[in-house]
């Protein structure tokens, strides 16, 4: 037993457990366009469509390229020239209609108008693209060259577009980050940009500009390059457009990690508020799962598994989309029993049946160990006896079904595990926390490519919570602690190494249920509120860009999928 938090979720949970699923969506971005292509090759000859002024003055391939520190993009092919009273094109990408899009570019204006209302260079638009413009960026000077950037959501009046001072320069390239939320209703989707943010991290907490126009909501599915009138248009450069659902799927480099604790059924980059309930009544009982998709009107049920099952979902099919699952030890209280995960797959709503694991193991270790996107089975198996050697064990999706399993000796009997992608590289890390003294945890990591380490953090007493709370694509050192009666978040930012604490949640009866439930890429403090009585119990979380919300879904006796549940 750890602490009240601790007592509380296993004295719920008795035979079975709810983990935090991990999916890979949200992380990958929707289109790369780096221009990889030799100088002078036209757009519209490499999969773009004109839409206005077809052939006149054609976006066309320049060399070099743009270069912006930490970019992803940067450095890489060529780029696209644009100038005056030209052809305007576009390309699509799987229409989004929920959540966000982040659309970044870098860009480096050689001229602008002089004229209040400058022009417009760039929008995102849907699919089909029409002349449904959203998301515009503008750009005008002054008298004394000073470059200003503009952006409306729709309107393309000077007395609408919202501007930044004249703070920059012709011959200078920026990066800019165009972000769209599709939020429900009519009329009050939201659009704001971020120019030259430092990377790598995350979103950070104020955008450089908002649009304040409000004009019809979209979903977004399209972006444009445009070249407007002689007197009323910037030209220059522009390079490395990657569109996606998160910050971090536009602005991370290298290999980027799957959102941690991201119990996401529909694929939009959101933690969704879904609990499971034993419909069936008594041990063994039917479990139901039901599940409220963030941001919609839309509910999923699903019978599946039985009240002795651990509930595992994750991403095993690489679609984005968390998959219902469960593992079912056979022979509970034989160490010899076999094991089985029952995973629903959402890519072709198909079931696998995977015979891996014995009873006793412990499953919540699931996640992504060969890097391919897809989540791995896995088990962690404690030692026998105290301080007895434990190991891990896998089988990589690449190896599936039946291939070969991988196993790894690391921690020891008595270990709380923390599995999750600390060194950002693509793949789970094997993660222990150990009782290291004097009121002190250590936490052992074996990185596949940071290596070995140890690093104290939190009280031998604390609850792991691993994620990205930081957004910048790797796992955070992350814990709970009921003090005063509320509960204590606390984690390590990966990124500088800096250590957050908040209070959200009260220890006695909330469960911690951290996630991405706004979509930026960083994982947010929450909790599962469960009815004193037959009413209603909710969801509450503090999102890093929504700020405090509640949900209400679920009712006395459910379990939330999303609690974080450590051995």
């Amino acid at each position: 037993m750890k602490n009240q938090i601790s007592i509380l979720v296993r004295g719920l949970f008795g035979m079975f457990a709810i983990f935090a699923a991990v999916t890979a969506q949200g992380q990958t971005p929707l289109a790369v366009e780096d221009f990889d292509l030799a100088a002078g090759q036209l757009l519209t000859a490499n999969g773009w469509t004109a839409h206005s002024g077809a052939g006149t003055n054609p976006l066309t391939v320049v060399s070099p390229g743009l270069s912006y520190t930490g970019y992803p993009s940067s450095g890489v092919g060529n780029a696209v020239g644009f100038t005056t009273s030209g052809e305007d094109a576009h390309k699509t990408f799987a229409v989004q209609s929920s959540g966000t899009v982040y659309a970044a570019f870098m860009v480096n204006f050689s001229a602008a108008p002089e004229t209040l209302g400058g022009g417009y260079f760039f929008h995102l638009g849907p699919d089909p693209i029409s002349t449904i413009f959203r998301g515009r960026v503008f750009a005008r000077r002054d008298a004394s060259n000073g470059v200003a950037f503009g952006l409306s959501k729709a309107a393309t009046g000077s007395d609408t577009i919202v501007w930044t001072g004249n703070t920059y320069a012709l011959n200078t390239t920026y990066l800019v980050v165009v972000k769209y939320t599709v939020v429900d209703g009519v009329d009050n989707d939201t659009v704001v940009m971020y120019i030259n943010p430092a990377l790598p991290g995350g979103e950070p907490a104020s955008p450089t500009i908002t649009a304040t126009d409000t004009s019809s909501d979209i979903a977004p599915g399209s972006y444009a390059i445009r070249q407007g009138s002689a007197s009323s248009h910037p030209a220059g450069v522009f390079d490395g457009l990657r569109v996606g659902t998160t910050w971090a799927s536009v602005t991370s480099s290298g290999p980027v990690a799957p959102a941690q604790n991201v119990v996401d059924f529909n694929g939009d980059g959101k933690t969704d508020f879904a609990v499971v309930r034993n419909t069936g009544g008594g041990a063994g009982g039917q479990m139901t799962w039901f599940i409220n998709w963030n941001g919609t009107n839309d509910v999923q049920t699903a019978e599946w598994g039985i009240s002795t099952d651990i509930f595992v979902p994750a991403d095993y099919d690489g679609d984005g989309k968390s998959d219902i699952a469960v593992w079912r030890p056979i022979g509970t209280g034989q160490p010899s029993g076999n094991a089985f995960f029952y995973i629903l797959q959402s890519s072709n709503n198909t079931v696998r049946i995977d015979d891996f694991g014995q009873a006793g193991d412990r499953p919540g270790v699931v996640g992504d160990y060969d890097g391919d996107g897809k989540a791995d089975v896995a088990v962690y198996r404690s030692g026998a006896t105290a301080g007895a050697q434990s190991t891990w064990f896998y089988r990589g999706s690449l190896n599936n079904p039946g291939g070969a399993i991988t196993f790894v000796p690391w921690g020891q009997n008595g270990d709380f595990t923390a599995p999750g992608d600390y060194d950002g590289d693509g793949r789970n890390d094997f993660v222990v926390q150990r009782n290291d003294g004097g009121g002190n945890a250590v936490f052992w990591f074996n990185q596949s490519t940071a290596g070995v380490k140890t690093e104290i953090f939190g009280t031998p007493a604390d609850v792991i919570v691993p994620g990205d709370y930081d957004g910048d694509g790797k796992t955070d050192l992350a814990v709970v602690r009921g003090a005063a009666e509320s509960i204590q978040w606390w984690h390590r930012r990966s990124s500088d190494n800096g250590v957050v604490v908040s209070i959200f949640g009260a220890s006695a009866t909330d469960l911690p249920v951290p996630g991405d439930y706004d979509g930026d890429g960083k994982t947010d403090p929450a909790i599962w509120r469960p009815s004193a009585s037959a009413g209603q119990s909710a969801f509450w979380f503090q999102g890093s860009t929504s700020g405090t919300v509640t949900a209400p879904w679920g009712q006395s006796g459910d379990d939330p999928v999303a609690n974080v549940f450590t051995f």
